[in-house]
């Protein structure tokens, strides 16, 4: 059961990925950043989730009737997430990426991270899993889109705190 929820998790980490290069460790993402990433690109991959699935569920599914209202609650948070989820994907990308980026303005930026990004979110669901993923989504229905975001950034930093591609930094103790 907890096998789509972690696919899930590591393809965020994928998405967030620009290049296959390592992030040094003093370039790991702080929990704001990892927030960041995930509040402005979990609407896209939850999107896409659904439709990849919408044709092998039963049209009662949550997925294809209750789901969309997460999405658009989702989606209607990711312009105040792009200034840290920017932060975050410069952070994350290569030395020639970030000089050809650094100079475009948002404007001309998010449509290039997202072309980019929908291409990497492609994440491979059969329709024999449709079923542990809509069930897996009902059981979080009961939560905000607040804290969707919040329980996938604390998974994704946990799953990440020692990825080669997106490390995550270590969580501080608290007092």
């Amino acid at each position: 059961m907890k096998r789509p929820l972690f696919r899930l998790a590591g393809a965020l980490a994928i998405c967030a990925s620009t290049t296959a290069q390592a992030l040094p460790p003093e370039k790991c993402l702080t929990p704001p950043e990892m927030h960041g990433l995930i509040a402005y690109f979990l609407p896209n991959v939850l999107t896409e989730v659904s439709k990849n699935c919408a044709g092998s569920l039963p049209p009662a599914s949550y997925l294809r009737t209750s789901f969309p209202r997460l999405a658009d609650e989702l989606t209607a948070g990711k312009t105040a997430a792009w200034p840290v989820a920017r932060s975050a994907f410069f952070k994350m990308s290569d030395a020639k990426d970030l000089k050809e980026m650094a100079g475009l303005s948002d404007k001309a930026l998010r449509p290039l991270v997202d072309d980019m990004m929908a291409q990497k979110i492609r994440i491979p669901v059969s329709p024999s899993t449709c079923g542990e993923v809509n069930d897996i989504s009902e059981a979080l229905a009961p939560l905000s889109a607040d804290q969707t975001v919040h329980l996938f950034a604390t998974i994704l930093s946990a799953v990440a705190r020692n990825d080669n591609k997106m490390r995550a930094c270590p969580r501080e103790a608290k007092p």
